[in-house]
């Protein structure tokens, strides 16, 4: 049976045989389809409705690889994290282990996410997560935490600090906050409309964030303007929050779905926080002292 245009992640590997048997194996997912080739396969993410490639590094530009994978499909970079989204990531680990799946699992949880981070064979790290509800409440003090925490992530970082990365190819501290901001300021377009015109349809771009990275310049750009203009949004729209009655309940409609302001504000606050742990990461893996 041919599947064709529903893969969002393609994963490269080593050894397509041994990736297979790990992932069928270790983690439940499904073999769906094979190239002629052999150097390439499509597999059913478990607990999920998503669908993955693994392909033999430098086998990339397969056609067939065109047919499996959607048009906005994600690329993962060797040793990155990988997020997978499911209902119960307790469901997820329990079913790992009664598989018998031999590293250990890592877990981590905030106020809007709760993950559990799986090693794999190829080196990259699954990140299974499950979307938790805070109140509006609750919701709101996250947002505006974060100006406060990004000033304290990178405090006193000289501009050579900046540059710091856990890996050659991950981006560094620099880029990290700078893609931060861009995603806030894109984010904050919808969440104004939705304050202004609730319920109006709203058409935007996609964002890509390595394009916006290439254009940019995100790998050679002071960032002391941008932060300052992170804590400015974010307390503009943190008064008009406040003065709006309903606010978090306005909404904005895309041709997928329906956004609630408390929703949008909630995802900006969970990507700032992602964000904020890598720069964590990357000055631990460095012996910065903070």
């Amino acid at each position: 049976m041919e599947h064709s245009g529903q893969a969002r992640l393609l994963l490269s590997v080593s050894n397509l045989e041994a990736s297979i048997a790990f992932y069928r194996s270790q983690l439940g997912w499904e073999l769906l389809e094979r190239d002629e080739g052999c150097c390439a396969a499509l597999l059913h993410i478990g607990d999920t409705a998503d669908e993955a490639v693994l392909v033999v590094k430098g086998y990339e530009a397969s056609g067939v690889l065109k047919r499996w994978l959607r048009a906005n499909y994600s690329a993962a970079q060797a040793g990155s994290l990988v997020y997978i989204g499911v209902a119960s990531v307790t469901d997820v680990e329990s079913k790992l282990l009664a598989r018998g799946y031999q590293q250990a699992i890592g877990s981590q949880e905030s106020e809007h996410i709760r993950e559990r981070h799986v090693p794999t064979i190829d080196g990259y790290t699954l990140v299974y997560w499950e979307e938790l509800f805070p109140s509006h409440i609750e919701i709101m003090k996250m947002y505006e935490a974060g100006v406060e925490e990004l000033h304290q992530a990178i405090d006193g970082l000289s501009d050579a600090q900046l540059n710091l990365r856990e890996v050659h190819d991950k981006w560094s501290i620099r880029e990290h906050v700078l893609h931060l901001i861009d995603l806030e300021l894109i984010a904050l377009h919808k969440v104004k409309f939705a304050l202004a015109e609730p319920g109006r349809m709203y058409t935007g771009n996609a964002f890509q964030p390595d394009d916006w990275h290439r254009g940019l310049h995100y790998a050679q750009r002071p960032i002391a303007a941008e932060v300052l203009l992170f804590g400015a949004a974010r307390q503009h729209v943190i008064g008009l929050c406040k003065y709006l009655p309903d606010a978090l309940d306005r909404t904005i409609r895309t041709t997928s779905r329906e956004e609630s302001v408390a929703q949008l504000l909630k995802m900006m606050a969970g990507h700032a926080k992602h964000h904020l742990r890598a720069i964590e990461r990357i000055c631990e893996l460095h012996g910065v002292r903070r």
